[in-house]
């Protein structure tokens, strides 16, 4: 399994946790800091809304990473050429 393949599937997972936490009906989670501060200060749809602002993000990275999708300064490293 290579390194991308495994960060690229635990950034979906990350989505996925986020989805279900911004659409459940947990209260834990809203209890982290800054999802906390959000809640105090704007409310409960405020508070879901950073939710699935991270699920999109987290989405976004995993499939950027799964599929490749690098700037063009960015060239990955060829194993074969790397000295030993």
């Amino acid at each position: 399994m290579t390194d991308e393949f495994f960060i690229g599937c635990l950034a979906l997972m990350v989505a996925t946790i986020a989805i279900a936490i911004a659409l459940g009906p947990w209260t834990r989670p809203y209890r982290i800091g800054s999802v906390a501060r959000v809640e105090n200060r704007f409310g409960k749809p405020a508070a879901r809304s950073v939710w699935l602002i991270v699920a999109i993000i987290a989405a976004a990275s995993g499939s950027a990473i799964l599929t490749g999708l690098r700037p063009g300064y960015a060239a990955p490293t060829n194993q074969e050429e790397m000295p030993q």
